[in-house]
């Protein structure tokens, strides 16, 4: 069985579980180039036979609709046969007490898929999916952890708005303590370039995770936190903004307190640049008003699409490889 490990330059037949695992700048250039190509078959809007012989099966433990219908599409795109699996918390064997690991094994055995895409609120659950996976694991979001192919559809929103993926202020606001995203775009930005800065904004109980903190700081990352955005929105390229996540707190009364800290609105964005953009992995509940939808410097949607043209370019490098 295999596990996930660096990808030294090629992705062939190997999980994509986190950010750590990219060795470079040229790793990620090698995705980006790719979902360059993917983007032009959707254009053309002609489906591609790339990988007819392949099939993708889909696991997803917990509710989505970005991620998983992009990561479908990607592969319908590209002419692979698909198992989408939704509600596997539900009514699969999990309800009976079945472990991951077995779970795994089995939807290999019963569809004979060459490549799973996992959602699990686990932390490690795409460690536990790829150590005990015979065909390599994409992590599609793992817990409060990691959710690396949407920290690579935002640094690819990053790099078709300004040309450039380093010398950038990025400021990340909302739950910096259980958001995925937020964790693992900022490890790519800092791998990206070491002249990118990235302001963490948030309650003080909802702040980046000290071990996070450390490893940006570690790799020279230049790394604020605050409370007050704005004292920043001025000075920003990027506000990628994050729901409070309500689904993580134990109590309401917990989540209550820091419900609702920050909204984006006409009044704040005044005062931000005229050459921004704001991001957002949705679902977004208060903290970005639809009076902001038309602003032009609002990307969350678009940034939706750069999600079926990397998610398309990962599928192809790793069941293809980069030729």
């Amino acid at each position: 069985m295999k596990t996930f490990k660096k990808f030294n330059n090629s992705f062939r037949g190997k999980s994509f579980i986190s950010i750590n695992q990219f060795s470079s700048k040229k790793e990620v250039e090698i995705i980006f180039n790719t979902a360059d190509q993917m983007k032009k078959i959707v254009e053309k809007r002609k489906v591609n036979d790339l990988l007819k012989k392949y099939c993708i099966a889909q696991l997803f433990y917990q509710p989505s609709t970005r991620t998983f219908t992009s990561f479908l599409g990607a592969a319908k795109w590209l002419g692979a046969l698909t198992i989408p699996i939704h509600g596997m918390s539900e009514y699969s064997s999990a309800v009976k007490g079945e472990s991951l690991a077995d779970s795994i094994k089995s939807i290999y055995q019963t569809t004979a898929a060459d490549l799973i895409i996992l959602r699990h609120p686990d932390d490690d659950s795409s460690e536990v999916a790829a150590k005990n996976s015979y065909v390599p694991i994409i992590n599609a979001g793992s817990g409060k952890k990691e959710h690396p192919t949407q920290a690579i559809l935002d640094l690819f929103t990053i790099r078709e708005s300004f040309k450039k993926t380093d010398n950038l202020k990025v400021a990340m606001v909302g739950d910096l303590k259980n958001g995925r995203t937020v964790k693992s775009l900022a490890l790519l930005l800092s791998l990206m370039g070491k002249n990118n800065k990235i302001i963490f904004v948030s309650p003080g109980s909802l702040r980046a995770p000290l071990a996070l903190l450390n490893q940006l700081k570690s790799s020279g990352t230049d790394v604020w936190e605050t409370d007050d955005l704005n004292q920043v929105i001025d000075k920003i390229d990027c506000l990628y903004v994050t729901r409070i996540q309500k689904e993580w707190f134990a109590k309401e009364e917990e989540y209550q307190k820091v419900a609702g800290c920050y909204t984006i609105d006409k009044k704040l964005m005044s005062r931000a640049k005229k050459k921004m953009i704001v991001m957002h992995p949705l679902p977004r509940v208060n903290e970005i008003t639809e009076e902001i939808d038309t602003d032009p410097r609002s990307f969350y949607f678009e940034q939706m699409r750069s999600g079926l043209y990397t998610r398309m370019a990962l599928l192809k490098l790793i069941l293809l490889g980069n030729n």
